[in-house]
């Protein structure tokens, strides 16, 4: 993809096609891929900060590229995992309240990921506060 292409993604402001996915809404494959080529262009995007930040030392800088393109490799496995897991499920032509459980088992798992991220970023966010705006 283009340099120009990567920055078209970077600046666009997708907090309305993330609040249609907190809200439920099922994304049509537009949205979906141009969510997809987003997230990738925003986290693409930190990557080349970091690798920028001559003060950070050699080694951190490289880790930290590193597990930010891990998790962008974890990411698309889950959501490859999450569309093959949904396909097994519906061979199964489960009844209705096998289908309720299956529902609730794969939003507990993205409720918790969410949460997780929630904790972290508060965390991350705190951690840059001066000392005295801590609570």
């Amino acid at each position: 993809m283009s340099g120009v292409m990567w920055e078209l993604l970077c600046s666009l402001d997708l907090q309305s096609t993330i609040e249609k996915v907190d809200q439920g809404a099922s994304l049509d494959f537009a949205q979906y891929s141009l969510l997809r080529e987003a997230a990738d262009a925003k986290l693409y995007q930190l990557m080349h900060k970091v690798a920028a930040n001559t003060e950070l030392e050699p080694a951190v800088r490289q880790q930290s590229e590193h597990d930010l393109l891990t998790l962008q490799d974890a990411c698309q496995r889950v959501t490859h995992l999450l569309q093959t897991s949904c396909l097994a499920l519906r061979r199964l032509q489960l009844g209705y309240p096998d289908q309720h459980l299956a529902r609730e088992a794969l939003q507990s798992q993205l409720a918790y990921m969410q949460a997780c991220l929630r904790r972290s970023l508060n965390s991350f966010d705190r951690s840059s506060w001066p000392d005295r705006h801590r609570r």
